[in-house]
Parts: C-alpha cells; sequence; structure tokens
C-alpha cells in the first residue's frame, strides 16, 4: 500500500515537473489612452513537457483573470484589456494552482502600463475664431462650423478667391466654388 502512494505522488510530480515555465511578460502600448485597448503577451517555455497549466492575471485596476495554458493553442499567451480610469497601473502574471489544474512552473512577472485620460473631444470654433478662418469680404455660412473643423466661406457669387488656400484639419478637404463664391473644408 505504501509503494502504491509513494508511486502515485511521484506519479503526480513527475507530471507537474512537466508544466510550462512562464519565462516573461511584456504589454503593448506601455503607453495608451483609456478605453483603449493594451495586449499582454505571456510567454512560456514548453520543453519540459506537456502537461497544461495555470496563470493568473492581475491587471493592476482590480480585475483578474484565471486562464488555463494549453501549450498546444495558448503559447505565447496574449490577452487584451481596456482600463477605465487613467495612471500607472502594475499588471502580474503569477502561476496559481486553479484546482484541478496546477500553476505552471516559474516566477511571476510584472510589467508596467501607463493609461493616460481620454482625448477630449473636437469643439466646433468659436465664433471669433470661425470668423477668422474667412478672409475680408467674405462670411461664415451660418451654421457650417463643424466640431471636426470643416466650415464654409460665402461672397458674393463671381468674388475672386482667396489666393492662399486654406489648410483643412485631419481628414477633410479644401474646396472651392467661384461660381457660387463659396470655399471651406468639407469632409
Amino acid at each position: 500500500m505504501k509503494k502504491l502512494i509513494a508511486t502515485a505522488v511521484l506519479a503526480g510530480c513527475a507530471a507537474f515537473a512537466g508544466a510550462q515555465t512562464l519565462t516573461g511578460a511584456t504589454v503593448e502600448p506601455g503607453t495608451a489612452q483609456v478605453g483603449h485597448e493594451v495586449k499582454l503577451t505571456a510567454s512560456f517555455d514548453v520543453d519540459n513537457g506537456n502537461t497544461n497549466c495555470n496563470v493568473r492575471i492581475r491587471w493592476g485596476d482590480g480585475s483578474e483573470k484565471h486562464f488555463h495554458v494549453n501549450q498546444a493553442k495558448d503559447v505565447p499567451l496574449v490577452l487584451t484589456h481596456a482600463y477605465a480610469q487613467p495612471g500607472s497601473y502594475e499588471i502580474k502574471v503569477l502561476p496559481k494552482n486553479n484546482l484541478p489544474q496546477l500553476k505552471c512552473l516559474g516566477k511571476e512577472q510584472k510589467v508596467g502600463v501607463v493609461i493616460t485620460p481620454a482625448a477630449p473631444a473636437a469643439s466646433a470654433p468659436s465664433k471669433a475664431a470661425a470668423a477668422a478662418l474667412c478672409p475680408d469680404g467674405w462670411k461664415l455660412v451660418k451654421g457650417s462650423a463643424r466640431k471636426n473643423g470643416a466650415y464654409t466661406c460665402s461672397a458674393k457669387a463671381g468674388t475672386p478667391l482667396p489666393k492662399e488656400q486654406a489648410q483643412c484639419p485631419g481628414d477633410l478637404t479644401f474646396f472651392a466654388n467661384a461660381k457660387k463664391g463659396q470655399f471651406g473644408c468639407r469632409p
């Protein structure tokens, strides 16, 4: 009976000795905005055998995830996470038992990520700024100034267009119609 128990214990230890070894962790990007995902990659050495194992991911914001690492499809382990608040977070990848699954071999891996506030929404140009978009002799068309920077200036039909073409922000393109006496930026 003692031999049977000793054999079972040794078999269990041998199976555990063959588990993957957690060897590292990286996060991309190292700096992200609130609400944008970061990608965690945990690396494992699978040369030790073919026993699957378990890790716990602590994202640093109070959330965590247990993950059963199947070496046939989960190495390297790649997970994503989005943070709701700005700040500096330490992500931990911990070898942990989650019975019946045994923990991975290796030591806890830590990696830092910085989360910045979300970019402020674009706002419509102020009346003074919008009026400055139109040169002397031209007027801003009422209601044409948009949050994305689009606008239209108008003058009497046939008025010569300004010599310099307006520089449009982002994906907006410049347009001009001398017959109608209009120019501006639009999507």
